[in-house]
């Protein structure tokens, strides 16, 4: 029988539709879909982790293991699995890949990766925002900071794998800044856009004015929390950049990432059932240096 080569759709599941248009320049608007999610961030128990950028991989993943519909698949294909009846599930010759994912920002307290970290999340009140010189907009200026997104892939017609999680790390430096500065940024993007950004201060505006894009940008790739994260591109300047190359950047939408998404999933085993990447690697209290600050 010959072998009937199958279409690979990608389902972004995310109410996002900046991470959906990010794929999709990626990898043709035809081959991706936007789901909408059946989780939400608010019910989801952030991770304490002792490397903090392990933090996004265990979000993504539980946002994938929390989504209905990829649950009740899951589970259907796992008990296969484990029975023992294996095999090839084909959607009318269509292989469908979701994708999950969540992002955070990093700020460095000094120019060594040895200082201390912050994670910067989405501001809840914007006037504390401006002003909040140690979680809040100041807290950036002029740092060394990474933007870390990790996307969690499962194979909706495949039961002999299990989910596969990749960390996209980004590593840039903002310029000194002041107050005015951020009130200046907030009048030109508006509050709303402000508070759905990691940090507030958003990669993908239609400006980085707060960003030094005269400083490097270097994009890491990581599977394995333990190990150090492997070099994938580096930019002496960055100012030339497109909307939609920092909107790719920011989302993971490299082709390193999908390459490793989509061809090499772990073997689907009993013992892996709902067990997050940190969890099935576990964390070695001497962790490699993870990577090189601007």
């Amino acid at each position: 029988m010959a072998h009937i080569e199958r279409k690979t759709t990608f389902h972004v599941v995310s109410s996002s539709r900046a991470r959906h248009d990010a794929f999709a320049s990626l990898l043709g608007p035809e081959n991706v879909r936007q789901v909408r999610p059946h989780f939400t961030e608010d019910i989801i128990r952030k991770p304490i982790n002792t490397q903090t950028a392990e933090w996004p991989m265990e979000m993504s993943e539980t946002k994938a293991f929390q989504d209905i519909s990829a649950l009740m698949v899951l589970s259907y294909l796992n008990q296969t699995v484990e029975t023992g009846l294996r095999g090839d599930f084909r959607v009318d010759n269509e292989r469908i890949i979701r994708l999950y994912s969540d992002t955070i920002n990093i700020a460095y307290a000094g120019d060594t990766l040895d200082d201390a970290t912050l994670i910067l999340e989405k501001p809840r009140n914007i006037e504390n925002w401006i002003i909040d010189r140690e979680r809040g907009a100041m807290a950036l200026s002029g740092k060394h900071t990474e933007l870390c997104t990790a996307i969690t892939a499962i194979d909706m017609t495949n039961p002999d794998v299990h989910p596969r999680t990749v960390l996209v790390r980004t590593a840039i430096k903002m310029r000194p800044y002041t107050e005015e500065d951020v009130r200046a940024f907030v009048d030109r993007h508006g509050k709303e856009a402000v508070m759905k950004s990691a940090s507030g201060i958003s990669f993908i505006n239609g400006s980085v004015e707060l960003f030094d894009t005269e400083q490097p940008l270097r994009m890491y790739i990581q599977t394995d929390p333990n190990l150090p994260p492997s070099l994938i591109a580096e930019l002496p300047t960055w100012s030339h950049l497109t909307q939609e190359d920092r909107q790719r950047i920011l989302y993971g939408a490299v082709p390193e990432a999908i390459q490793l998404l989509t061809s090499e999933f772990p073997e689907a085993k009993p013992q892996l059932r709902g067990r997050t990447t940190a969890q099935r690697y576990g964390t070695k209290p001497n962790a490699p240096p993870n990577l090189q600050l601007p």
